[in-house]
């Protein structure tokens, strides 16, 4: 990677660019804390989680109190460029298979079928493509090792729990795993948890238990554009957890050496306790799915990351810390971290992704909050052609020329890459055009 960002002499002047050394400014965090990695799992988040984390409602987390990881990129085929981009929180895993779905659609972002990865011991790379390299996940199904004790992912799998055929709805649970065997319990009667919604489709046949199918089309407060509302949690009940993929069952487990009786029911993408005895608000969770996938595929190493920078501008700073361009701003580098790629084109992607959700407490971001998104990157002859999609809400015809440098200065530091040549929503993009 270049140490010093290269300017084409023609571009700048063109532009009525002075050519000045560019000045890395350091980032301002240490790394501990993640920006959302793009603004569409930020509004996925707040709408369940910021109420919770401005401390408005005293409820359960539905992702995490923050992200976990930087926007990674994974393998996945039929996502542009083969890869898609994704973000860990505790319970989950956000990700953007076709950036060019409408934002407004609920789908746009999924959050994986992460719990039937780790039952099968395989990884999805595809709509119909699967890594089968793994082992199924020997990791308890929620919270720590004494909560569901011996109920692992790889012990659904070998128990084959997940072909039994559902109970009728309106049925009294009473059964618990034990020992490798299903048993009735009658001392579960008194909690009255009954079956109440048998899901047949797509080759599943569950029922719901009653309390998590609550919980699943549960109304309260949310967070959506820009307030706080009354609404329901989930716009679809199976938007969060999937479809479910075991049966309830019972268990007994230790807690601050207390005995306490705890429901769990696994779905595609989560795994849900229920604990009658947790304040309201608090009895049925969500199990750290997020955080015992990403141990379960990436090892306790975590994910190599890489140094680089992206670039922002101080407005009106008439290039007394960059270089001055456009309505008199100056270019700065701002020098963060991503996850280490193996290819130019990649390496360009994920800068640029970083680029476009990176906040900073002094310097400006065009693309902070706005909903836009690589959609490919072709890297050839030291010219990096770059497709992006979504609205980078322009206005004024200062902003033409801040898109343009941002994402050339975060752009241009690669080796690789001399020239840039940018196409928003299919088009090639021009200067003073966009307004």
């Amino acid at each position: 990677m270049k140490t010093i960002m290269k300017r084409p002499i023609a571009m700048l002047l063109a532009l009525g660019l002075a050519v000045t050394s560019v000045a890395p400014l350091a980032a301002q965090d240490d790394g501990s804390d993640y920006d959302f990695a793009n603004q569409s799992f930020k509004e996925r988040w707040e709408r369940t989680d910021r109420p919770v984390a401005d401390g408005e409602i005293d409820r359960t987390w539905m992702w995490g109190p923050e992200a976990n990881t930087d926007t990674l990129l994974e393998e996945y085929a039929d996502s542009p460029d083969g890869v898609r981009q994704v973000q860990y929180f505790d319970k989950s895993r956000m990700e953007i298979n076709d950036p060019t779905e409408d934002t407004g659609n609920l789908w746009q972002v999924t959050n994986g079928l992460l719990v039937v990865e780790m039952v099968e011991g395989r990884i999805q790379v595809g709509d119909d493509e699967f890594d089968h390299s793994p082992e199924p996940a020997n990791v308890p199904i929620a919270g720590d090792v004494d909560v569901i004790p011996g109920m692992t992912y790889a012990k659904i799998n070998e128990l084959g729990l997940r072909y039994i055929e559902g109970r009728d709805e309106g049925t009294l649970i009473n059964e618990a795993v034990r020992e490798d065997e299903i048993v009735v319990d009658e001392q579960y009667d008194e909690y009255g948890v009954t079956a109440m919604e048998h899901v047949q489709m797509d080759g599943v046949d569950n029922t719901v238990a009653s309390p998590f199918w609550g919980f699943m089309n549960e109304e309260g407060l949310i967070y959506q554009d820009g307030e706080y509302a009354y609404g329901d949690l989930f716009q679809n009940p199976f938007y969060a957890t999937g479809l479910p993929i075991t049966e309830a069952y019972w268990a007994t487990v230790l807690v601050d050496d207390d005995p306490t009786d705890v429901l769990w029911q696994c779905f595609e993408r989560r795994c849900l306790t229920y604990t009658p005895d947790n304040p309201d608000g608090w009895q049925v969770e969500s199990g750290n799915v997020g955080l015992h996938y990403e141990l379960w595929r990436y090892g306790d190493e975590g994910h190599t990351m890489q140094d680089i920078h992206v670039g922002l501008y101080a407005p009106g700073d008439g290039g007394q810390q960059g270089y001055a361009f456009g309505c008199e701003d100056s270019l700065v580098t701002v020098d963060t971290q991503v996850q280490q790629q193996v290819t130019p084109e990649n390496d360009v992607r994920i800068a640029l992704q970083k680029l476009f959700s990176y906040e900073h407490d002094e310097l400006s971001n065009l693309f902070a909050g706005s909903p836009i998104f690589v959609h490919t990157v072709g890297v050839s002859d030291g010219v990096a052609n770059i497709w992006l999609v979504g609205d980078p809400e322009l206005a004024g015809t200062c902003d033409d020329p801040r898109f343009v440098e941002q994402i050339n200065a975060t752009a241009m530091q690669f080796d690789e890459v001399d020239n840039v040549n940018i196409h928003l929503n299919g088009e090639e993009f021009e200067m003073g055009e966009q307004q």
